[in-house]
C-alpha cells in the first residue's frame, strides 16, 4: 500500500492513487490526529505525549475514550483499518504502508544544493494554512516557512521572496535591481512605490537610504516600455471560491462531460443553490485541463440586457475610444478565440439570450457556461440542474448528507471548537427546514457565534413551519432563503436589520466608504460585521484587492422589498457619494495615470449610472449635471458615447439654471463627444468652457480648455500659429499649477500641432518630455502613446529600423490593455516603416487590417495621424500600382485585429502567410 500525505497549502490524503475526499474529514480530531502523527519521526508517538498535544486541559483517562473515537473515525475516513495503530503505549500512523509526506520530500529536498528548484516547488504553502491557531503545528510552521524564505533567496527568486514575505527589503530591492538592469523603468518605480506603501501601511516609516538611491537610478532612466507584455492578460478570470466546494463532484464531473460534447451548457436552479460556485469549480478544473483561456462575466452589473455585449466586451480586457458598434467588436473579438466564457446571472437579462447564439457563430472554438434561474431557449443549449445538497444518505464518512458536510463547514468557521458528532440530529433538522439549499445553509450557520445548535434548530424550524413564513404564493422550497432571510433578521438587532434593508439600494460591490454614506446612525462597521459574518452581505476584493461588501442578487431582492421608508434617503446618500467621488477621480485625472482613473469609473459604472438615474428621476439638477460633467474624458476613451451625448444634451438644455463652473465643464464634456467627427463643434464647446474657467478663476482647467482647443487645429496648416500661442499658454499655466498628466497631455498635443506642420524637432522635444512624466507616473496609454509618435519621427529622418520598434512597442501596450482603438491607429501606421524596409506588401495589408479595425469599431482615424496615413498609403500605391495595393488591402480587411497584431508582434512573421490561408478558406 502506498499513501501520499500532503500538509503544505493544505491537507490532503491519497491512498493507492485513491484521494480521500475532503468531506470525510468531517470529524476534525480525526484529521487532526492524522496530521499530528505524520509530521512526527517514524509517524509516531507515545500515548501520553499525543494526548497532551490534543487535549491538554483533559488527564489521560478523561482523554483516552477521545482518542479512541478519533483513530475510528480517521480509518473510517481513509476506508484502512490499519490505518491508525494503538498498541501498548505508542500510536502509529500506517505502520505497515509505505508512506511520503510532502513535508519529508521538502526536507530532503532542500537539503540537497542541487535540488533548490525542486523544493520550492514542493512547497505549496505554508504548513496546514487551516490550523493557524493550533499550538502543535506552531514550531514547525515557522521552520517551514523559514527554510522556504532562505531557499528563495539563495535561489534569486525575489519576486517570489516579495510575496511570500513583504516586508524582505533585500527581496525589494533586488527585484527594483533587475528591474533597473532589464530596462524596465516603469516597472522598477512601480516596485519602489509597492515597497513604500508596505513600509508605511506596516512599519509606519519610509524605506531607507539603498531604496532612494534607487529610485534616482530608475528616475533617470529612459521611459521606454519593456516589449513583453502579453496580449489577453486583462482577461476576467473566475473566481475561485474562498471555501471548499461540498457535494459538487459529481455535478463538476457531469458539466465537464457535457462542455465536451456541446458549446453551450446553462446551470439551471432556483437563486441560493450554488449555481455561481459550481460554474467556478467547472471553469477552473476547465482550465486546468485544457490551458483554455476563462472569461467570467458577472451579469448582474447591468440592468438592460442592451448591455451584456458592452461588459462582455470590457471583461474580455478590450478597451476602445467609441463602442457605439460594440456587437460588431465583440464579435472580431471573439473569432478564433479559444476560451470558456462563464455568463453568470442571466436570467435578468434573459432577452440577450440571441447574442449568446450569435457568439457561437462567431468562434467554433468558443464554449459558453450561463448560469441561469430560467433557460436561454436558443439553439444547441443544453442544460444542467442544480439541485439542493443532500438530506439523507450521502458521500461523507458514516454516510453524512452533503447538507450536513457543508453545515458542518460554516460551522466550524464560526466556532473552531465546535464538534459535528455531537449535534448531527440537530444539524440534520436545521438542514431539512431550509431544504438543504446552500446559501440557507450558511445563513443559518452563521448564527452559531450566538445559539448552540439545538436553540438554533428550535428557533429555525419553528419560524419556516409557521403560517407567517407559509403564506407566500411561491412553493415551498422557493420560500426557503427568503424565509431563512427573514427568520436571520429577527434574531439581529434594529441596527443590522436596518442597515440589511438599505444595503439593497447598491446594485454590486461597494467600498466601505459608499457604504457609510448611506448610514446616518454612528459607526457602521459593527452592523455591517455582523450581516457578514450571517453570510447577508458578502465581502469581496476590488481589482487592486481593496475589500468590498455586496449583496447576492436574490438576497438583494429580499432586501429591497423589506427596506422601510429610510430607503429613498439612502439613495440620496448613494447619489451624493458617487458624485463625490467621481470629483475626487476628476482631481485625481491631473496627477495620477490615465488608466487608472479610467478603471475606477469602469469598477463602478453600475453604481455611477445608478446616482445618475436617481437625480434625474427626482429632479436633482445640480446632482445630475455634476455627475454628468465628470464623465466626459471617460465617455471619449472608453466609448458609451450614445450614452454620453444623451446626458450631456439633457444638461445643455437647461445650461441657463446650472452652476458656472457645472456649465463649464459640462462643455468640455461635450467637446469631447463631438471631437471624432465635428472638430469645429468641438472648439466651440471648448473655448465657451474656457471663458467660463477664466472666469472662475480655475486656472488648471483653463489650461487644459486652452490644451484641447489647440488640438482641434490639428492638421489645419494655416492655422498653425494660433494653435501654437493657444498650446503655448496652455503648457504654461499647466508647469504653473504642477499637475504632470497635464503637461503630458498638453505635450503630447504640442507634438502632434508641430510634428504635422514639418517642425520635426519641436515635436521631438515634446513628445520626450510627454514620455518622461508619463513614464514617471506610470502611465502606460500615454507611455504607448509617446512610443507610437516618436515612430512617426523616427521614419520621417530615415531610421526605419527604430520607427518599426518603437511602432511594436506602443501595439504591445495597447493590446496588452485592451484599448483597441489605440492599436487600430497604430497598426496601419506600421506600414510605413514596413514599406520603407522592402516589404510593401505587407504595408498594404495592415493598411486594410488598420482600415477594417476603426470601420468594427465605429471611430475615425486620429486627426494627427491622417497626412502620415495619406503620405503613406500614397507611397504603397506607388510601389505596388492601385490594383496591386487594392488586392492586398482588401485581403489585409478579412484579418481580424487580434490576428494581425498576433502575427506581427509574435516573431514579426507570418502575415502574409496568414492573409494568404484566409483568403484559401474563403
Amino acid at each position: 500500500m502506498h499513501v501520499d500525505i500532503s500538509l503544505l497549502g493544505g491537507f490532503a490524503v491519497v491512498v493507492d492513487g485513491r484521494a480521500v475526499a475532503a468531506h470525510a474529514w468531517t470529524r476534525r480530531s480525526a484529521a487532526t490526529l492524522v496530521k499530528v502523527l505524520a509530521l512526527r519521526p517514524g509517524r509516531q508517538l507515545p500515548r501520553e505525549q499525543l494526548v497532551d498535544l490534543l487535549w491538554p486541559d483533559l488527564l489521560l483517562e478523561q482523554a483516552a475514550p477521545r482518542l479512541h473515537k478519533a483513530a475510528h473515525y480517521a480509518r473510517a475516513a481513509v476506508g484502512v483499518p490499519s490505518a491508525v495503530v494503538l498498541a501498548g503505549d505508542v500510536v502509529s500512523l500506517w505502520p505497515d504502508a509505505e508512506v511520503a509526506v510532502d513535508v519529508e520530500r521538502f526536507d530532503r529536498a532542500a537539503g540537497d544544493p542541487s535540488s533548490v528548484g525542486e523544493a520550492i516547488d514542493l512547497y505549496r504553502g505554508d504548513l496546514l494554512p487551516e490550523d493557524l491557531y493550533e499550538p502543535w503545528a506552531d514550531a514547525e510552521r515557522e521552520r517551514l516557512r523559514v527554510s522556504y524564505l532562505e531557499l528563495l533567496r539563495s535561489a534569486g527568486r525575489w519576486a517570489d521572496l516579495v510575496a511570500a514575505e513583504p516586508l524582505d527589503e533585500e527581496a525589494h530591492l533586488r527585484l527594483v535591481q533587475q528591474h533597473v538592469e532589464s530596462g524596465s523603468r516603469s516597472q522598477a518605480l512601480r516596485q519602489l512605490e509597492a515597497m513604500a506603501r508596505t513600509w508605511r501601511d506596516e512599519l509606519g516609516a519610509e524605506p531607507g537610504p539603498a531604496a532612494r538611491a534607487l529610485h534616482a537610478r530608475a528616475q533617470a532612466m529612459p521611459p521606454v516600455e519593456p516589449a513583453s507584455a502579453a496580449p489577453g492578460a486583462s482577461t476576467t478570470r473566475v473566481p475561485r471560491p474562498a471555501t471548499r466546494t461540498v457535494g459538487r463532484e459529481a455535478d463538476v464531473d457531469a458539466v465537464l462531460s457535457l462542455l465536451e460534447e456541446h458549446r453551450l451548457v446553462t446551470l439551471l436552479g432556483i437563486g441560493g443553490v450554488g449555481k455561481t460556485r459550481l460554474a467556478a469549480e467547472v471553469a477552473h478544473v476547465w482550465g486546468e485541463a485544457t490551458r483554455q483561456r476563462t472569461c467570467y462575466v458577472d451579469l448582474t452589473k447591468v440592468a438592460e440586457p442592451g448591455l451584456v455585449a458592452e461588459l462582455t466586451v470590457s471583461e474580455l480586457g478590450i478597451r476602445s475610444g467609441d463602442n457605439s458598434n460594440v456587437v460588431q467588436m465583440l464579435e472580431e473579438a471573439l473569432q478564433r478565440q479559444s476560451l470558456l466564457l462563464v455568463l453568470d446571472n442571466f436570467e435578468h437579462v434573459v432577452e440577450a439570450a440571441d447574442l449568446v447564439g450569435d457568439m457561437l457563430q462567431w468562434s467554433t472554438d468558443l464554449r459558453v457556461l450561463v448560469t441561469s434561474r430560467a433557460r436561454l431557449r436558443v439553439a444547441g443549449e443544453h442544460v444542467h440542474e442544480v439541485h439542493p445538497l443532500t438530506l439523507e444518505g450521502g458521500h461523507g464518512t458514516d454516510g453524512l448528507a452533503d447538507a450536513i458536510v457543508l453545515f458542518d463547514q460554516v460551522a466550524t468557521a464560526v466556532d473552531p471548537h465546535f464538534e459535528l458528532v455531537d449535534h448531527v440530529d440537530d444539524v440534520a433538522a436545521i438542514c431539512r427546514a431550509v431544504d438543504g439549499l446552500p446559501l440557507a445553509i450558511e445563513i443559518a450557520g452563521g448564527h452559531l457565534r450566538t445559539l448552540s445548535p439545538a436553540l438554533l434548530r428550535e428557533r429555525l424550524t419553528g419560524r419556516l413551519l409557521s403560517t407567517a413564513a407559509a403564506g407566500r404564493d411561491l412553493p415551498d422550497r422557493h420560500q426557503t432563503i427568503p424565509s431563512t432571510i427573514d427568520w436571520s433578521l429577527q434574531l439581529l438587532g434594529p441596527a443590522e436589520q436596518r442597515l440589511f434593508g438599505l444595503f439593497s439600494v447598491f446594485h454590486g460591490d461597494v467600498p466601505l466608504e459608499a457604504v457609510e454614506a448611506v448610514w446616518a446612525d454612528g459607526d457602521v462597521v459593527d452592523p455591517l460585521t455582523v450581516l457578514v459574518d450571517h453570510s447577508l452581505v458578502r465581502r469581496t476584493t476590488g481589482y487592486r484587492n481593496e475589500p468590498r461588501f455586496g449583496m447576492l442578487a436574490l438576497v438583494r431582492e429580499h432586501a429591497a422589498r423589506l427596506a422601510d421608508a429610510d430607503r429613498e434617503a439612502a439613495r440620496a446618500g448613494h447619489a451624493a457619494y458617487f458624485s463625490s467621488w467621481l470629483d475626487d477621480l476628476y482631481e485625481r485625472r491631473w496627477t495620477d495615470a490615465t488608466y487608472r482613473w479610467l478603471d475606477d469609473i469602469s469598477e463602478m459604472l453600475q453604481e455611477v449610472r445608478a446616482a445618475h438615474a436617481w437625480a434625474a428621476r427626482t429632479g436633482d439638477l445640480p446632482l445630475t449635471a455634476r455627475i454628468t460633467a465628470a464623465l466626459g474624458a471617460y465617455w471619449f476613451l472608453e466609448g458609451n458615447h450614445a450614452e454620453g451625448l444623451r446626458w450631456i444634451d439633457e444638461m445643455l438644455a437647461v445650461e441657463d439654471r446650472l452652476d458656472p463652473y457645472i456649465s463649464a465643464r459640462i462643455h468640455l464634456a461635450a467637446g469631447f463627444m463631438a471631437f471624432p467627427s465635428n472638430r469645429p463643434e468641438a472648439r466651440t464647446h471648448w473655448e465657451r468652457a474656457t471663458v467660463l474657467f477664466r472666469e472662475l478663476g480655475e486656472t488648471r482647467l483653463v489650461a487644459y480648455g486652452l490644451a484641447v482647443t489647440s488640438a482641434t487645429y490639428i492638421a489645419d496648416v494655416e492655422q498653425t500659429g494660433l494653435a501654437m500661442r493657444t498650446n503655448d499658454e496652455a503648457l504654461a499655466l499647466g508647469r504653473g499649477v504642477g499637475s504632470p498628466a497635464l503637461v503630458a497631455q498638453v505635450l503630447n498635443i504640442r507634438g502632434e500641432l508641430t510634428r504635422v506642420a514639418g517642425r520635426d524637432e519641436e515635436a521631438r522635444e515634446a513628445y520626450e518630455e510627454g514620455l518622461q512624466i508619463s513614464g514617471d507616473l506610470g502611465d502606460e496609454m500615454y507611455v504607448s502613446v509617446f512610443l507610437s509618435n516618436l515612430s512617426y519621427l523616427a521614419d520621417h529622418r530615415g531610421d526605419h529600423e527604430e520607427a518599426r520598434r518603437l511602432t511594436h512597442q506602443a501595439l504591445r501596450i495597447c493590446w496588452s490593455q485592451g484599448r483597441r482603438l489605440m492599436a487600430a491607429w497604430t497598426v496601419s501606421q506600421l506600414a510605413g516603416p514596413e514599406h520603407a524596409l522592402g516589404r510593401p506588401e505587407l504595408g498594404a495589408v495592415l493598411v486594410g487590417a488598420g482600415d477594417e479595425a476603426l470601420r468594427v469599431l465605429g471611430a475615425r482615424r486620429h486627426p494627427g495621424d491622417v497626412p502620415e496615413h495619406d503620405r503613406v498609403v500614397a507611397a504603397l500605391r506607388s510601389a505596388l500600382g492601385d490594383e496591386r495595393f487594392e488586392e492586398l488591402r482588401v485581403e489585409g480587411a478579412q484579418l481580424t485585429l487580434d490576428q494581425v497584431l498576433a502575427r506581427v508582434l509574435d516573431g514579426d512573421v507570418g502575415v502574409e502567410e496568414a492573409v494568404h490561408e484566409r483568403v484559401e478558406k474563403c
